[in-house]
């Protein structure tokens, strides 16, 4: 390393730069923290360990990067990785402009041996990048981005200008190349806070504070006996963000996964979730200086969102992208706009008290009715309990079926109403709060509470929580079948349905974080399961979420999506988890399988293993 004494002027030049561009640094920071602060609730501290353990996989592993987008995430791991080694060569760098170096001659050499391979790997990594971004440009990330060009340039520049300056320099060429490294350093700071590459900063705060439960929209306490004051004061807060989406906001990356992952613009639909959720929300923060932005959510826009959670399940730098339920519970609520699709729902719900207008259900009355001497209530929901699809009425009958054969004794309510996930996700919170309280008096005397709705198993357990205490235990049909067969309760046999696989709903995998159980019960009845494309937690939506099964006209193919996938997979037979899911495979299935193939099979989980109990096959 070249020794170099620099001079007086040199040296003020340099604290010059540094205070300001310091200055400007934490100037546009705290302006975008200090809205921030205004938003709406407080950061979540509880389990900080486990915190503290998903900020090391995901920010200094790289873990969701690299699984989401294996190319491009190790390419920007490699330039992660390097500015990390490099942290204590800059700190170092800047020292010596002022005479104090913090490494001698010794220990620099040895670090050198560690930075100038990782020095190397950054180029190599910020190229790949840079080539990606104009060269074959994928769609999701948007257009040209001048400042992504310039953020390349400079990481290039302090790369080459770092390896310069391990070479035997004459001291001339050296103070330079050591002058155009620092500068390179200094406009970071400028240029960092001003565009999306604030991420490198607000990411780790975000997935540190980033909600364990999806989804987490604030609930919405409605005081029927409040003076019209207090409405009016709830109604207005309806606009404003919480703490976390304002950060969510000024975190962003802008990488586009969110879109690559999002069933409705897949589907050909309107939906943008970088942009109409994100995006379109920074400016208007910046332009307030508050957090009152949310009417400037895409109104059309937000309609067409199933609520899956697919694009906050693959978000890199822990963002909550959904805020559907913002702009639908604006639009209901304070604007009284109800797309017409949904009038005749919301007015069955809040007058018989499911989604049909129904007052019977020959279904239920087949079944035990529950007294408190039960282990389960058996929650059936407003698809099984009015036949939305006539077909699942055979899979409730067989999940009754293993009940009966494990020795599990069960019964429904005889005045159960729908548990509100209709009018939750499409922001009739009135009707909703309606649903909850006479649901919560109709389970007072529960324990537990099993069902075969997903929507249902999420909105009695961690929805009503949200606004009351739970005192039941809520599990999914699934969870049940799987524990029976793991503890030895109910014995199966391999069956014949061809080639099986399984389709999570995303109410289960992702909202329930249930992926096991399902698997544990379809491998006991074939072996010849196999995974489709996008499964587990990364499951792609059928299309039926966030209301949309009564939205039976949408824009683009949502609803199709999903059945493409199952049709191009070649599979027999296609098992689920939802009843939903089940409706939207039979409705799908049969127009795309081609002429001349045999019919797909759509059962629920229920059915492939009440179809193939030792206890059955033996009466038979």
């Amino acid at each position: 390393m070249t020794q170099i004494e620099f001079t007086v002027i040199e040296k003020i030049i340099l604290s010059l730069g540094i205070l300001i561009t310091f200055a400007s640094f934490i100037y546009e920071v705290w302006r975008r923290l200090r809205i921030v602060f205004k938003g709406k609730q407080s950061f979540p501290l509880d389990r900080f360990g486990a915190r503290l353990w998903r900020v090391f996989k995901e920010v200094f592993l790289h873990e969701k990067v690299i699984r989401g987008r294996f190319w491009p995430g190790f390419m920007h791991a490699l330039v992660f990785w390097g500015f990390i080694v490099f942290g204590l060569v800059t700190v170092d760098h800047f020292a010596l402009g002022f005479g104090h170096e913090l490494m001698n001659a010794q220990t620099h050499k040895l670090y050198s041996y560690i930075v100038i391979p990782f020095s190397i790997f950054v180029l190599i990594g910020i190229g790949s990048l840079t080539y990606r971004r104009f060269i074959s440009r994928p769609k999701t990330l948007g257009k040209i981005s001048p400042t992504s060009g310039f953020v390349a340039l400079f990481i290039s520049i302090l790369m080459i200008t770092y390896l310069l300056g391990e070479t035997g320099l004459s001291p001339i060429v050296w103070r330079v190349n050591w002058w155009i490294h620092s500068l390179i350093i200094l406009a970071f700071l400028f240029l960092i806070p001003r565009s999306k590459h604030l991420h490198l900063v607000l990411a780790p705060i975000n997935i540190f504070f980033k909600p364990f439960d999806l989804p987490d929209h604030t609930p919405v306490n409605i005081d029927l006996e409040g003076s019209e004051d207090e409405l009016d004061a709830m109604l207005a807060d309806l606009t404003e963000m919480t703490k976390n989406q304002a950060l969510d906001v000024f975190s962003c990356v802008e990488c586009g996964r969110c879109i690559d992952v999002c069933p409705a613009n897949r589907g050909g639909g309107l939906l943008d979730p970088k942009n109409h959720f994100i995006l379109d929300l920074r400016q208007p923060l910046l332009d307030k200086g508050n957090v009152d932005v949310l009417s400037e959510i895409n109104v059309e826009a937000g309609w067409e969102c199933t609520t899956c959670q697919a694009c906050t399940e693959v978000c890199p730098v822990g963002n909550q992208v959904e805020k559907s339920d913002e702009i639908r519970r604006l639009e209901v609520l304070v604007e009284g706009k109800v797309p017409q699709e949904y009038q005749k729902l919301f007015m069955n719900l809040q007058e018989s008290g499911n989604t049909e207008g129904r007052t019977d259900s020959p279904l239920a009355e087949r079944l035990p009715t529950y007294s408190p001497d039960k282990e389960y209530v058996l929650w059936l929901g407003c698809f099984a309990r009015y036949e939305l699809d006539p077909n699942f009425t055979k899979s409730v009958e067989n999940f009754a079926n293993i009940l009966d054969v494990a020795g599990i004794t069960y019964g429904v309510l005889e005045n159960e109403h729908c548990s509100g996930d209709p009018a939750n996700r499409l922001g009739d919170k009135l009707t909703y709060n309606m649903l909850r309280e006479h649901n919560m008096e109709q389970l007072a005397h529960a324990s537990k509470v099993v069902t075969l709705c997903p929507h249902c198993a999420l909105n009695l357990g961690k929805e009503y929580a949200k606004y009351s205490e739970v005192n039941y235990d809520v599990t999914h049909h699934t969870q049940v079948i799987g524990q029976l067969i793991e503890e030895g309760r109910i014995e199966v046999k391999k069956g014949s349905n061809g080639k099986v696989t399984y389709h999570d709903p995303c109410n289960l995998s992702r909202m329930l974080d249930e992926v096991d159980a399902p698997r544990t019960a379809i491998n006991a009845t074939t072996d010849e399961f196999f995974e489709l494309e996008e499964s587990g937690r990364n499951t792609l939506c059928c299309g039926a979420g966030g209301g949309l099964w009564w939205k039976k006209e949408t824009t683009g193919r949502t609803h199709l999506v999903r059945a493409e996938q199952v049709v191009n997979s070649e599979a027999d037979t296609v098992v689920t988890g939802c009843n939903f899911c089940y409706g939207m495979m039979n409705q799908g299935l049969k127009p795309l399988t081609p002429e001349g193939r045999s019919e797909i099979q759509v059962k629920d989980v229920a059915d492939i293993v009440s179809e193939n109990l030792v206890s059955n096959s033996d009466t038979k």
